[in-house]
């Protein structure tokens, strides 16, 4: 591992630039010259390009440990650490941030599936008291409308019921086909 660039930047639009220009694997930095807001500005924009941060530092108490955990820091180092144990440390920082990034996507897309479920059971109520269908019959109208449209299910429920809630009257928007 090979430091690529030191550089001091002001919090702000210019940081994230900064850190993006500069492509490190990880963002060092000492949270002495860090104020809290500082560091928030370093995590978000280290957090857009993917980067994990290491903070070292003097202060050893919760509640900094605690603030810099919630700031979104991959490491919080007190003390003074011997030059030769950096390697290893930003390693495992590198990997700790890849794996957190992992988890995030997993966890967004979980939440878009549950989200696409719920909608899903929703047109179909939606569809089964306003339409007259049973529960398969709204099942396959929506996967239907999804295959013509290429969208997914979870869309194709989302748009019928805003339509619905929208529509005159209270209309339904997809009309059952006969099979």
């Amino acid at each position: 591992m090979r430091v690529a660039a030191e550089r001091t930047a002001q919090a702000g639009p210019d940081l994230a630039g900064a850190i993006s220009l500069a492509g490190p694997d990880a963002v060092l930095t000492d949270a002495s010259a860090a104020a809290r807001g500082t560091l928030e500005d370093i995590c978000a924009a280290s957090e857009s390009s993917a980067r994990p941060v290491v903070v070292f530092a003097e202060d050893g108490s919760r509640a900094a440990m605690r603030a810099a955990l919630q700031a979104g820091v991959a490491a919080y180092v007190v003390g003074l650490v011997p030059p030769e144990r950096i390697p290893s440390l930003l390693e495992v920082a590198i990997e700790r941030g890849a794996i957190e990034r992992t988890r995030r996507v997993e966890l967004a897309d979980a939440r878009r599936r549950l989200a696409d479920r719920q909608m899903v059971e929703q047109a179909k109520e939606l569809l089964m008291q306003r339409g007259g269908l049973s529960e398969e019959q709204a099942h396959r109208l929506l996967r239907q409308r999804a295959m013509q449209s290429q969208r997914r299910l979870g869309e194709v429920a989302r748009a019928l019921i805003h339509g619905a809630h929208g529509a005159p009257g209270g209309r339904v928007a997809l009309v059952a086909e006969s099979s």
